[in-house]
């Protein structure tokens, strides 16, 4: 009579044990590396988002400064007195995209001034141009200022 070969004691269900134990290791290790990948996917998001309104408020920067330059400005008030019709809203587009901005332009003080070959006084005068840029959501928002020295003539 021929008998079937016996198992050794020692390896009843060892492999299975292992083998369950090394597919629980590879789950945890795939699924922190799957974490990091939505962590740093949600980190670029936001700070592409945080361009796009960093863009919108330059764009709004830009626009006050370019007014007051060519003496287009209007709605200009004294520091500590803002009221939020002062807000001058700038249409800009970024990637074929338009945004939301706004600027507004506050009178600091007079610098300097001097007298022309004419006759005429030209005073040298300091503005702060404050803007804010929105992303593509409402809730990012940058804000920006920069000052401005523009020479103004007598009467104008």
């Amino acid at each position: 009579m021929n008998r079937a070969p016996q198992r050794p004691a020692t390896q009843r269900g060892m492999a299975l044990v292992l083998s369950l134990i090394f597919l629980a290791i590879v789950t945890l290790v795939s699924l922190s590396s799957m974490q990091g990948s939505v962590i740093q996917g949600r980190m670029a998001a936001n700070q592409q988002e945080y361009s796009v309104a960093l863009q919108a408020a330059e764009a709004a920067l830009r626009a006050g400064e370019q007014a007051l330059q060519a003496g287009t400005a209007t709605g200009i008030v004294k520091c500590g007195s803002f009221s939020e019709s002062a807000w001058k809203t700038h249409a800009s587009t970024v990637n074929g995209q338009s945004l939301s901005s706004r600027y507004r332009i506050c009178d600091l003080v007079i610098v300097g001034s001097r007298a022309t070959s004419d006759g005429q006084e030209v005073r040298e005068v300091l503005y702060r141009i404050e803007a804010q840029g929105a992303g593509r959501s409402e809730a990012t928002s940058v804000a920006l200022e920069s000052l401005f020295a523009h020479e103004q003539r007598e009467g104008s």
